[in-house]
């Protein structure tokens, strides 16, 4: 689909596509290439299950959430009001912890989606949102409330990482600008090589990393942080210029 501009990104693509009815749109927004029985069986469970409150609605949701995804560990908890969308291409380890109103969303024509290891807790509020990408979180990984996490490419989060709220990340999403006859909304997306987080690493409140980031292991990165460059391994940095202050 296009206009006069040129090609429109994304899922606005689904949304403004005139030959596609309202159902069609939502389910390709929600649960892309699915059957007629999937898509009955996620709009019951979501609608039942998705609010109640207590211990009922934990012991429901994990009864029957599990139903909706490529893999569920053993002892999951789903918090209330999640917002689960592409829920077939996510995959869930064991004891992972989902605080309410958090979003999980795998949508992308090829790409992976989410997969999430081992004792992983995910703080209330949190977005995990796939834009065509893809997004893997290690064992033991503590993210906080409030966190963003976009990916048009691939991010990585590894084993024992912890953030603070409001960290936010996007890997890909760099727009293109060289054009001036064309809004920049209707120019390519362009990535610089993901976002990749080794182990044992802490992020401070209200911390950006952006596309093209490595932190290695051990890394520590002080609250209000915009981390646009590659870290050492067992540095702390911190600031806006990011600065390195010492080896840990």
């Amino acid at each position: 689909m296009s206009t006069d501009n040129g090609p429109i990104p994304g899922e606005q693509k689904t949304l403004m596509d005139p030959e596609k009815g309202a159902v069609r749109k939502y389910r390709d927004l929600f649960l892309g290439p699915v059957s007629t029985g999937f898509f009955f069986k996620y709009e019951i469970i979501t609608t039942l299950f998705s609010s109640i409150p207590g211990a009922l609605g934990f012991a429901l949701r994990k009864l029957f959430f599990r139903r909706l995804f490529a893999s569920v560990g053993r002892g999951v908890v789903f918090g209330r009001n999640m917002t689960i969308r592409h829920p077939r291409k996510i995959h869930i380890g064991n004891g992972v912890v989902f605080d309410d109103n958090t979003v999980l969303d795998a949508k992308g024509r090829d790409n992976q989606g989410i997969h999430i290891g081992d004792h992983v807790v995910v703080g209330r509020n949190t977005i995990i949102s796939c834009k065509g990408g893809d997004i893997l979180i290690d064992d033991f990984a503590n993210i906080g409330p409030n966190n963003t996490l976009l990916s048009e490419s691939t991010l990585r989060i590894g084993k024992y990482v912890f953030t603070a709220g409001q960290t936010y990340m996007v890997a890909g999403g760099n727009h293109s600008f060289e054009r001036r006859d064309i809004p920049i909304w209707h120019q390519p997306s362009r990535s610089k090589g993901g976002i990749e987080i080794e182990d044992d690493v802490w992020i401070g409140a209200s911390v950006t990393v952006l596309d093209g980031v490595k932190i290695r292991t051990g890394c520590v990165i002080g609250a209000g942080s915009v981390v646009h460059r590659r870290l050492p391994a067992y540095t702390v940095a911190l600031g806006n210029p990011l600065a390195i202050v010492k080896k840990r």
